[in-house]
């Protein structure tokens, strides 16, 4: 998702933040392979401290569904810090890839960038 893009989402204050809009949750949104508050939280650590290029996995035992995280850069959107990163799906032989982008909000944590409503 290109940076233009981004002057036609809608914001909305971070006390109106639900864990639906935390960057991540998109994974399998509508399949078996949704991620747990767990997955979540793993998103939220790896968004905000892996560098860029570097490959992060990790297996939810619960679940049996694994993911990986790829940073692919960082930008800003006004004074917000961005990153655009891949995330792969995999569970059984079911394997999802996704290009993703995510802004850090007020409060700090990484919340999604989609054709919806983006919560800074």
């Amino acid at each position: 998702m290109g940076v233009t893009s981004i002057t036609a989402f809608v914001f909305i204050t971070s006390a109106d933040a639900s864990l639906d809009l935390l960057a991540g949750v998109e994974a399998g949104i509508d399949t078996e392979t949704s991620m747990t508050t767990s997955d979540l939280q793993q998103t939220q650590k790896v968004l905000s401290t892996e560098a860029l290029g570097t490959r992060h996995y990790w297996l939810n035992e619960q679940t049996g569904t694994a993911y990986e995280i790829v940073i692919d850069h960082h930008y800003s959107y006004g004074h917000y810090p961005c990153l655009a990163y891949e995330l792969t799906i995999k569970k059984e032989q079911f394997t999802e890839v996704k290009s993703l982008d995510a802004c850090k909000n007020s409060s700090g944590q990484w919340i999604s960038i989609s054709s919806g409503a983006t919560t800074l």
